[in-house]
């Protein structure tokens, strides 16, 4: 795998940037915070969808956009394109490869899980194989034996192998628990025998207890069929019984029915009696009706007069009110019309002037976004002052021998010109570039407030004219609204004047109509009585034949009266032999019952039995379960036993394997750089680091920094091969280390190029990240940034 090019947006430091990857040794060279590590953190992210550095992603500050990380690399000739996203406000994961211009995977997961496929590596493995940091190389010497040993296990993945047996150990100690814990659950063989035993009695007399309750319960069908008989002989005679008083019932019905028709009979002909001298009255008043139809007319042709009478008195007066208004209106229209003469005129000027104002206020914002970019890159510079003095005052509180705060080395002989270097950089760079922002800032501020006073005056003017305007626009409604006004009073003047021409000359006696008023008045209720008893006298032929059908209805009764008293007699219901049936009955209800009662007390000497025999079974077959429970427990405890022999045979065997090649691929390259001064580096099982000097070995502390830092070096870049061989990953063609050269005089720095040189022939491209601005010159290839 070689890289071609990689893409960032809105990616930590990075607003936008591109990068393009070339063979050779390639120096990432620039100041610290300039995103130099940021370029392989990207090259992470875009494979695997995850940092090498913080967890949290932390996009440009001020950005806008989502985050988009775009890889393309080349595996065996072919290229592929790896792209990681992060859409919206929450941030939501969208990923996609491709090989060539075809979409081959999408899906976060889907895409590490294809990149891990091409590779032959995870992450952890990717990680550790292709980049290192000064920081590790340090480490790989000075830590202590056991933290050594630790990182050595961490770099190679064989921590991994340490968690499985760890994972092993705990599953048998698991076992071996279980094992122990169901084996006091396991019944001993005089209570197994004793159970059995048990199980046999109970059975047999299960069966001769079965026997006896299939002879009661034939007694107990046999009784209660003699009870059921019994019983339904009762019922018998109940219903005898109720057909009995079911007559009786129609036979007291029938003459309570009988009275009340004769009752009614007589109350009818009564009333038929006053009808018929009602009749005799209304005959003789009825002339009256005739006078109060008469009457009624003359009061309706008085009444219509007296409405069209008050008509015209208030047409008359409407009409001299209509003509008041009229001559009012007709003024205000006149007025209103000449007061919004200036409107049109004004609406141009107010056209014009909003011209004016859009342009001034376009200025005064485009002065504004220049003000913001200004301060904010005045901001930034002050933070990175901040910084920088932040770190001259740490170095000073530490003195000489600390460490420099990039590449961890101690300062010792570089202590002051690094503090001159800190210093020229805020000054010279930071600060200058401040003020010369500052001098712009000013100019752009004054540049504002006139704008700004330009700005204000015109949108004065503009609020007074939009105030006019708006003032005109309602007079505008109101003349519209008083010409409505005028033309409804106008309109309403020709239409009572044509009302009253039609009304025409009218004469009005109201003492004449009040005295039919009077007259009416007292004829009225007397007619009204003699309409009522037409309703009366309407129902005489009614009643009337009611009469006559009362008489039929009677003799009716009279006939069913007579036939219900003929079928009581003959009845045949005798009360003593009800009696004697249910006394019958009650005593084979209780011969019934009492063998019911032996039925149940057998049935429920069964159901103990039977369930005596079922806890005893199920206590056998409990038993015969966790036998074969613990038996399965066992033959587990055995394979984990065989699983932790092996993982241990294999933990030995790769120990065995990676030291040694480690060695191997660390003193090849140690002797070519030292122009085979040391001959041979030894890493021991345990990851012990010698270095052979004259065919003696010594410990690697024994040696200068210089070499140790070489010593370093060449060991981690073969482990990176090693764990490549390892994990599969044959087809890696790049690596990269951050701030290996430390600060290392230029001899030292030489030295370190002829080892990355040395190892070209097996790497297409080595990147090498480093602050160190002056040792460009060593380099194939050079971005900085």
């Amino acid at each position: 795998m070689t890289l071609e090019s990689l893409r960032l947006q809105n990616f930590k430091r990075y607003a936008s940037y591109e990068i393009t990857f070339e063979s050779g040794l390639c120096g990432i060279l620039g100041r610290n915070g300039r995103g130099k590590s940021t370029i392989f953190d990207g090259v992470f992210f875009a494979l695997y969808g995850e940092y090498k550095g913080s967890k949290e992603l932390i996009p440009t500050a001020g950005s806008t956009g989502g985050v988009k990380v775009e890889l393309n690399f080349e595996i065996e000739g072919k290229s592929y394109t790896a792209i990681r996203e992060f859409r919206g406000k929450a941030l939501t994961a969208f990923a996609t490869l491709k090989e060539g211009d075809e979409s081959i995977v999408s899906g976060a997961r889907e895409v590490t899980a294809a990149i891990t496929k091409l590779l032959g590596m995870g992450k952890e493995a990717f990680l550790h194989t292709v980049f290192a940091s000064q920081k590790e190389l340090t480490a790989l010497s000075s830590m202590k034996n056991d933290e050594r040993k630790a990182m050595m296990r961490r770099l190679l993945g064989l921590e991994k192998i340490d968690k499985i047996e760890a994972m092993i150990r705990e599953e048998l100690t698991g076992l071996n628990r279980d094992i122990k814990n169901a084996s006091g659950f396991l019944l001993t063989d005089d209570i197994l025998k004793q159970h059995r035993d048990d199980l046999s009695t109970k059975t047999a007399l299960s069966q001769t207890i079965e026997a006896t309750l299939k002879t009661l319960t034939e007694e107990a069908k046999k009784l209660k069929t003699a009870y059921e008989a019994a019983k339904a002989l009762v019922e018998t005679h109940q219903k005898a019984k109720e057909e009995r008083q079911k007559k009786q019932d129609i036979l007291e019905k029938g003459q309570q029915t009988f009275a009340l028709h004769q009752k009614q009979l007589t109350e009818l002909e009564t009333e038929l009696k006053t009808l018929n001298a009602h009749q005799t009255h209304y005959t003789a008043q009825l002339p009256l009706k005739v006078q109060l139809a008469t009457l009624e007319l003359s009061l309706k042709a008085q009444d219509e007069l007296k409405t069209k009478f008050l008509q015209k008195v208030g047409l008359e007066k409407e009409q001299d009110e209509l003509r008041k208004g009229y001559t009012s209106r007709k003024e205000e229209v006149a007025q209103l019309a000449k007061e919004i003469i200036p409107v049109e005129s004004l609406q141009k000027q107010r056209t014009t002037e909003q011209t004016a104002l859009a342009e001034y206020k376009a200025t005064l914002l485009k002065l504004d976004t220049e003000i913001t970019a200004l301060t904010a890159e005045i901001g930034s510079n002050r933070s990175n002052i901040a910084k920088v003095t932040k770190q001259v005052e740490t170095i000073t509180d530490l003195g000489r021998e600390s460490s420099c705060p990039t590449c961890t080395r101690p300062l010792m002989e570089q202590y002051d010109s690094v503090l001159t270097s800190l210093h020229t950089e805020i000054s010279e760079v930071y600060q200058k570039q401040i003020n010369a922002l500052q001098l712009r800032l000013n100019a752009l501020a004054e540049q504002k407030a006139i704008s700004q006073k330009i700005t204000d005056e015109a949108q004065q003017k503009f609020n007074a004219l939009q105030t006019q305007i708006a003032l005109l626009l309602s007079k505008s409604k109101d003349l519209l609204k008083a010409q409505e006004q005028f033309h409804e009073v106008e309109t309403r003047g020709l239409s009572n004047k044509a009302a009253l021409a039609l009304l025409g000359s009218i004469t009005y006696d109201e003492n004449a109509h009040n005295a039919l008023k009077e007259q009416h008045t007292n004829l009225k209720p007397q007619v009204e009585a003699l309409i009522k008893l037409e309703a009366l006298i309407a129902t005489i032929p009614t009643k009337i034949e009611a009469f006559q059908a009362l008489q039929t209805q009677i003799k009716s009764d009279e006939a069913s009266i007579a036939t219900t008293q003929a079928l009581i007699a003959v009845d045949t219901y005798r009360a003593e032999r009800h009696t004697e049936a249910i006394t019958h009955a009650k005593a084979s209800e209780t011969a019934k019952d009492a063998k019911g009662v032996e039925v149940n007390v057998a049935v429920l000497e069964q159901t103990n039995i039977r369930r005596d025999i079922e806890a005893i079974d199920k206590e056998i077959k409990r038993d015969e379960t966790n036998r074969a429970s613990l038996k399965t427990r066992e033959n587990d405890r055995n394979d984990y036993e065989k699983l932790k022999a092996v993982m241990s045979e294999f933990k030995t065997h790769i120990n065995a394997r990676v030291a040694p090649r480690i060695g191997e691929v660390a003193s090849e390259m140690y002797s070519r750089i030292t122009r085979g001064r040391y001959q041979h580096i030894e890493v021991s099982p345990e990851f012990d680091f010698y270095i052979y000097d004259n065919g003696e070995r010594y410990p690697i502390e024994r040696f200068s920094g210089g070499e140790i830092d070489l010593a370093n070096l060449v060991l981690r870049i073969a482990i990176s091969k090693t764990l490549g061989e390892l994990s599969g990953g044959g087809n890696i063609g790049f690596l990269a280390f951050d701030e290996v050269f430390g600060s290392q005089d230029e001899e030292r720095r030489i030295q370190i190029m002829e080892a990355f040189h040395t190892i070209s022939e097996s790497y297409r491209q080595i990147f090498l990240i480093s602050h160190e601005t002056e040792i460009k010159e060593m380099f194939e290839r050079v971005i900085e940034l």
